[in-house]
């Protein structure tokens, strides 16, 4: 009755396109196919899952069986991921091909096909969500761990680099100063998070030239809090932050993160009538550096007081002192002081100051002499261990040398010593009265030693040396008066 209705009021045509679409319908509703049924399949994995894990189960009428001729393939970009135990969909994986979400990706897509008789009936996606597993530790940025360098000027409390990591699962992670590291004290991280590295202390390039410091970068939103670490190697350059220091350097305190130098007093002697001379300064020569070891700027040295009208001039480079004109009297004048600076080339309010003092002596016209160039002398057997020598007549060797420069030609300031390149020095002792003692014990009768005494003549600082060999010959040496002369010792049995 419906159909008879429509068809009364269409056209022909109308009526034979319904007829054959109604008969293709009615017909497969007739006939079902082992394909129906099937859709789109959406599952999930973990990822590192082992071989055969299920993924999902196909909905198909039908297993597949060579006797109803129905036949599944998997095809796609992942298919090799998987393999079909009848209508189960499982993980295709092996010990040395694990599925890695950081690898490979946190989806796998495929298709799988239906067949019957050999011919395509039905095909349907697979998508395979991988789930991640916190299987990844974190790693550090090469690029923001390498070595650096950083001035001893940097300011504290600022930022001086910047480390970061990366942690392929995605975690959240925080940067923490291993305080057992040797250089902790000097950094701290203020934002966790950040990665910056915050300077904690001032640095010192004069007390320490390299820091090394220890981060972990740790998981913070895991079970596992995975972590890594790096250890950062800081190089301190030096800054210009210290002042000339005259040498040689005198710590005023053994604290050398308060290193402050004390000036050395630097003298030197001259004598009467002495002119166009370099002088020869103790504890050293005229010498000052930059106290700032890494960079050592040269300095230039000025006399500041003290030059007396040119009688002395400095060398601006090497500190060198002359003197360009003499003293005539030593009484009128008996010593001259200078005041001399070091101040850097490139910084001249850099700069420090040290005594000068140049002592004035008389000249020394004559060198010291002996009685006589060779004494005799003889030392008898004793219990005693030591006993004095004596000369002819049983009398006591007594050596004297006379220096015409003094009154009476008695030096007070002189010295007498063996040569203790001749081993029979060592059997005998003289006294700076020129007294001489022998270690009678250790000496044998009948036996003939020889000894060499030398006699310094001293002034204030052993200001000339003259030298008497056997022959009386005299050799000039500066700064000590020193004589030889030969002694001849018999021992024998009273």
């Amino acid at each position: 009755m419906v159909l008879r209705l429509i068809f009364s009021e269409q056209p022909l045509w109308k009526i034979l396109i319904f007829c054959q679409l109604y008969s293709a319908v009615s017909r497969h509703s007739v006939i079902a196919s082992n394909c129906d049924d099937g859709h789109d399949v959406f599952a999930k994995v973990k990822e590192n899952s082992l071989m055969g894990t299920f993924i999902a189960n196909l909905s198909f009428n039908a297993q597949p069986s060579s006797s109803n001729h129905l036949h599944l393939k998997l095809s796609g970009k992942d298919a090799d991921w998987f393999y079909l135990e009848g209508r189960t969909i499982r993980l295709n994986s092996t010990s040395t091909r694990i599925i890695d979400r950081e690898i490979h990706g946190s989806v796998l897509t495929a298709s799988v096909r239906c067949y019957e008789h050999k011919a395509l009936q039905a095909e349907h996606r697979i998508l395979v969500e991988v789930l991640n597993e916190n299987d990844n530790k974190p790693e550090f940025l090469q690029r923001s761990v390498q070595p650096l360098q950083l001035s001893e000027l940097t300011a504290v409390n600022s930022v001086v680099f910047t480390v970061q990591a990366t942690d392929a699962d995605g975690d959240t992670l925080t940067y923490v100063i291993d305080e057992t590291s040797p250089d902790a004290r000097y950094f701290r991280v203020d934002l966790p998070n950040s990665g910056k590295v915050v300077l904690n202390k001032p640095l010192d390039y004069e007390i320490k030239t390299q820091l090394r410091l220890t981060l972990y970068a740790v998981e913070t939103n895991t079970n596992e809090h995975y972590n890594t670490t790096a250890t950062i190697i800081i190089n301190v350059i030096d800054g210009d932050d210290q002042y000339p220091q005259f040498q040689p350097c005198t710590l005023l305190s053994a604290n050398h993160s308060n290193r402050i130098c004390a000036n050395p007093l630097y003298t030197a002697n001259i004598t009467e009538n002495e002119q166009d001379i370099v002088l020869d300064f103790f504890p050293g020569p005229i010498q000052a550096v930059d106290g700032d070891e890494g960079l050592r700027t040269p300095v230039k040295y000025t006399i500041l007081s003290g030059a007396d009208n040119g009688r002395f001039v400095i060398d601006s480079n090497s500190g060198e002192v002359r003197l360009t004109r003499r003293v005539e009297n030593r009484l009128l004048i008996p010593t001259l002081r200078l005041r001399v600076m070091a101040a850097q080339t490139d910084d001249p309010l850099k700069y420090a100051v040290a005594t000068v003092l140049v002592r004035v002596l008389a000249e020394n016209r004559f060198p010291p002499q002996f009685s006589r160039s060779t004494y005799h002398g003889f030392v008898s057997e004793r219990a005693n261990p030591a006993s004095l020598v004596m000369t002819y007549g049983n009398k006591l060797l007594i050596l004297e040398a006379t220096d015409q420069d003094f009154t009476e030609g008695f030096n007070p300031r002189q010295q007498y010593s063996l040569n203790s390149q001749h081993n029979s020095s060592q059997l005998f002792y003289i006294t700076q009265e020129g007294l001489l003692i022998a270690k009678t014990s250790l000496l044998h009768p009948g036996h003939k030693y020889f000894l060499e005494v030398l006699h310094k003549t001293k002034t204030l600082h052993d200001l000339k040396k003259y030298y008497f060999s056997l022959s009386t010959s005299i050799f000039y040496i500066q700064f000590n008066v020193l004589i030889t002369f030969s002694l001849y010792l018999f021992v024998h049995f009273l």
